[in-house]
């Protein structure tokens, strides 16, 4: 649950918040206002101009725009800095942090969070802690990573219980926890959690924020449910359906239906469930941001009610969604900053032939935008990596591999980082899949193959070499030398260079660190089975140089490969390679 509440805007904006104003347009409009909240404003300007630039950005979050609301945050968060005042500074913070997570820039969310919460810990006030806390957890949830969101929650409770254990950061803890270990599959303790949220729950905590009894009846239902106790979720159930009635949100209505539709399928009431599901669905397609929960929900329906092919049918409609949402908000976050840079800089277009054209004797310009796809790139890797350093750790080992194979040292380095951005398109493979343990249906594994698709969609504007190279890498990582990987019949040297390159690194790092479908190795283990894939997943010659470069430095280094504790010299190995060694 995050909390920015909508509100009136007190800029002249108001009408173009409703209107189809395109994003570019929105922003020249905003920047004005960013612009004097950056510079000297008198103190009795400044609160006004802050408050009004506040009820702005609010309403754009919940017009969904939050990634055209977040250079007016940052503006307001300069000049609360400016003004010295912490507790300003700090739900600035707070503030810029939702918006950033809510335009999937997860990790710049999470280091805003984390300075909020170090004014918070400095200041030795466990309560705003606490709500720092939660907000982490909503971040790693929105990432697809339960289990570190648990772990948050857990954090912000452990903070507040010594001091506050009835105060509302409590109460939205234990709600969001039992909503992310209803996802893990651990039943008892999620419904433990919700049902002290519901003992913690207050009119006041309702009153500030209306959605939260509905999202946690939802989730106990949920909970209930699986855990076969059929008559305690037939009252929520009820309960759902009042509180959705006085409820002017569409998503409080869906909520409550597949709540219900849920209880009946437990009941074998299915007919009457999949009817409701139906109702539901239409309405959701109506409500994007509830399209993908509602269609989990039919999907496991259909599945439960002996329907495999419509489930099947909702799967590719759930993926379809998934991956148009993710390609047009990254695209648009990386849009903005475009537009951010150009209107600050201009000489954007000087500066991106600068970046083709540049002598090789000195390090090229990073393309513009590039900080916003790294970060985009950490928070798709978080889905399947709770460190999200899997594009890191590539980019290092290609890098290494690059200057194996006989690559200028500049040129290694451009490879180094474009692999780094190779699984960008993991942001539109529905978390269902990537979360899955078992061996994926055909389907399913489409779904999944789509996200070389959607990294090439994401890194489309390629006007800087390292951008064609990332391109390049996304689309190409997963094709054998053989032919049989994806894209089908695409082999040996028609891959790119560049991405078998990455190919390898990538393959080392799931063997060494563990992945979806195998349990981690040893680094020397790791080398044995690139040896086995040599020639029928992976280039032979760069198989060969990547062990001989792997073995050297290990060997340079005092760094076993066959020790148990082959993850921690790993990490040793990588921060070695992510070295310059002279490159400039």
């Amino acid at each position: 649950m995050v909390h920015l509440e909508p509100a009136q805007s007190a800029l002249p904006l108001s009408q173009a918040l409703l209107a189809p104003v395109g994003r570019g347009e929105l922003a020249r409009m905003l920047s004005p206002h960013a612009r004097r909240l950056q510079g000297a404003v008198p103190r009795h300007e400044a609160a006004a101009l802050m408050g009004s630039a506040v009820t702005t950005y609010r309403n754009l979050y919940s017009l969904g725009r939050s990634d055209e609301g977040l250079a007016l945050a940052t503006s307001v968060l300069a000049q609360a800095r400016r003004l010295g005042d912490r507790a300003l500074i700090r739900k600035s913070l707070t503030d810029c942090g939702i918006l950033s997570v809510d335009a999937f820039d997860i990790v710049g969310g999470l280091e805003l969070h984390l300075q909020a919460f170090k004014i918070a810990a400095e200041d030795k006030d466990a309560v705003e802690q606490a709500r720092c806390w939660n907000n982490i957890g909503i971040a790693f949830s929105l990432a697809g990573s339960p289990g570190m969101a648990v772990r948050a929650y857990r954090r912000g409770l452990a903070t507040i219980e010594p001091v506050a254990p009835q105060a509302y950061p409590a109460y939205i803890a234990c709600t969001n926890l039992a909503n992310s270990l209803f996802h893990l599959g651990v039943h008892d303790a999620g419904l433990s959690a919700a049902r002290r949220a519901l003992r913690l729950m207050t009119p006041e905590f309702v009153r500030q924020d209306p959605s939260s009894e509905i999202l946690l009846r939802r989730n106990i239902v949920n909970l209930t449910v699986a855990a076969g106790l059929i008559e305690e979720a037939f009252a929520h159930v009820d309960e759902l359906a009042r509180l959705a009635a006085a409820s002017p949100s569409p998503r409080a209505s869906i909520a409550a239906t597949t709540a219900r539709a849920v209880y009946e399928l437990a009941t074998g009431q299915h007919d009457i469930a999949l009817t409701r599901l139906d109702q539901t669905l239409a309405k959701a397609r109506a409500t994007p941001p509830a399209l993908r929960d509602t269609l989990v929900c039919v999907i496991r329906a259909e599945e439960a009610a002996g329907y495999p092919e419509r489930a099947l049918a909702r799967l590719q409609e759930l993926s379809e969604h998934v991956y148009r949402s993710a390609i047009e908000r990254a695209l648009r976050r990386v849009e903005l900053d475009w537009l951010e840079e150009g209107l600050v800089h201009s000489d954007l277009a000087e500066r991106e032939a600068r970046a083709r054209l540049v002598d090789r004797l000195e390090r090229p310009d990073a393309p513009a935008g590039w900080e916003a796809l790294r970060r985009l790139a950490v928070s798709a890797a978080l889905r399947l990596d709770a460190t999200g350093l899997h594009g890191v750790r590539v980019g290092a080992l290609a890098k290494a591999l690059a200057i194996e194979s006989g690559q200028p040292p500049l040129q290694a380095l451009e490879i180094g980082l474009a692999a780094e951005l190779h699984d960008i398109g993991l942001t539109a493979v529905p978390e269902g899949i990537l979360a899955k343990r078992a061996p994926l249906s055909p389907v399913e594994e489409a779904a999944y193959l789509r996200h070389t698709n959607a990294g090439a969609d994401i890194l489309r504007d390629d006007r800087h070499p390292r951008l064609q190279m990332a391109r390049e890498m996304a689309s190409y990582h997963h094709a054998r030398w053989d032919g049989e990987g994806h894209p089908k019949r695409v082999a040996a040297r028609q891959i790119p260079l560049a991405a078998r390159i990455c190919a390898v690194a990538d393959a080392y790092d799931e063997r060494v660190c563990g992945s979806r479908s195998g349990k981690a190795m040893t680094m020397g283990e790791a080398l044995q089975g690139l040896g086995a894939a040599a020639a029928s997943e992976l280039d032979p010659e760069l198989v060969a140089l990547f062990d001989r470069a792997v073995r050297r430095e290990t060997a340079a280094y005092g760094i076993d490969p066959a020790a148990a504790s082959g993850l921690e010299d790993f990490q040793e190995l990588i921060a070695l390679l992510e070295d310059d060694k002279g490159f400039v």
